[in-house]
């Protein structure tokens, strides 16, 4: 079995990649939601992927197929998704088009608007995929949502201490400065409110 794969992108199509590891070359067939991803991938890059191996049976014969997923949330997510009647490899493939917490909570909210919007989806499948899946993937939403939170404060962070060192403050004290507003907004959803929270933080220290 193979698990994981890590290589240079040689060749990409659709849903389908090709990673070359040590010379070997791996098709990899990928949801909509990883090959958009791919798209800002540059041939020749470093690339690894999280992978399952299934079998699509199709009428006279069975043909070995490699799934490749950025993490191993997707992976086991994908696996829900399989778990729909008579919806198989390649349909969970052009179903999985949106990020993995979208989906997920789309299906927990029975959100037909969303789902019938899928390549393939229409008003018999989203109710299938709400009837199998209903109750089974809200921890797919909460984890995604965490991550994104987490990866929206470091993007965030980044910009503020950029903002602080070209308004003329050195490195370490643009990073004390931030860690302090830290300590009084955890979360901050855009630099604005960090930089205002900064700014509070200084008045109240002179005032």
């Amino acid at each position: 079995m193979i698990g994981r794969l890590k290589g240079r992108l040689v060749e990409r199509t659709n849903q389908r990649l090709v990673i070359d590891v040590n010379g070997v070359g791996y098709e990899v067939f990928v949801p909509g939601v990883v090959a958009q991803w791919a798209q800002s991938l540059k041939i020749g890059e470093e690339v690894q992927l999280v992978t399952l191996y299934l079998m699509q049976t199709e009428p006279g014969r069975a043909i070995p197929m490699l799934l490749g997923f950025r993490n191993e949330l997707e992976r086991e997510f994908f696996e829900k998704l399989l778990s729909v009647p008579k919806l198989g490899i390649r349909g969970a493939l052009q179903l999985f088009a949106l990020p993995m917490a979208t989906l997920a909570r789309a299906i927990e909210d029975n959100d037909q608007k969303t789902l019938t919007r899928l390549p393939g989806v229409g008003r018999q499948r989203a109710r299938e995929l709400v009837a199998t899946l209903q109750g089974k993937v809200a921890k797919f939403a909460l984890l995604a949502e965490e991550e994104a939170a987490a990866s929206l404060v470091t993007d965030v962070v980044a910009e503020a201490l950029e903002i602080l060192q070209a308004l003329g403050y050195a490195r370490t004290e643009a990073q004390r400065m931030v860690d302090t507003a830290l300590e009084r907004v955890p979360k901050p959803t855009s630099v604005e409110e960090l930089i205002r929270t900064i700014y509070q933080l200084q008045r109240e220290q002179k005032g």
